[in-house]
């Protein structure tokens, strides 16, 4: 398989090579807890048509993902902001916090990027990848008169 992991600011890693066991990191400030942009989990399988990215996105709706390729980049971003119905001026504790991420792959010249889908199901989103059509080899039977 020919999808690989993509961090610009870095070389290109193979899959799963990054620091993060946890999808959201807490980072606190006197008090406060901000959101921090990580990388969810992925699994990628492939078939005999498609690559399939399946990424861990908890709590998040469509509405909250953006997907694009772009130069054979393949870039997962999502941004979930807390609001609380009733803000409350004193919190004895207050985790809720918003959530992003963003993620990016090189795509392998196999996929063909017009044919991307994607969908969200219970906190799991999935992402399939087209394969360009192989042109299989013709067999042409040889006659004699």
């Amino acid at each position: 398989m020919s999808l690989v992991t993509f961090h610009p600011e870095q070389t290109l890693n193979p899959f799963f090579n990054f620091d993060s066991d946890r999808f959201f990191n807490i980072k606190r400030n006197r008090g406060q807890i901000d959101a921090e942009v990580n990388l969810p989990k992925v699994n990628v399988t492939e078939d005999e048509n498609f690559f399939h990215l399946e990424a861990e996105t908890p709590g998040m709706k469509d509405k909250d993902i953006s997907i694009e390729v772009h130069n054979g980049v393949l870039t997962i971003k999502g941004y979930k902001e807390n609001k609380s119905d009733t803000e409350k001026e004193s919190y004895h504790i207050r985790e809720f916090s918003s959530q992003s991420f963003e993620r990016s792959f090189k795509l392998s010249d196999r996929v063909d990027t017009e044919k991307v889908s994607a969908k969200i199901d219970n906190g799991v989103l999935k992402v399939d990848l087209s394969k360009h059509v192989q042109i299989k080899p013709k067999k042409i039977e040889v006659q004699s008169n």
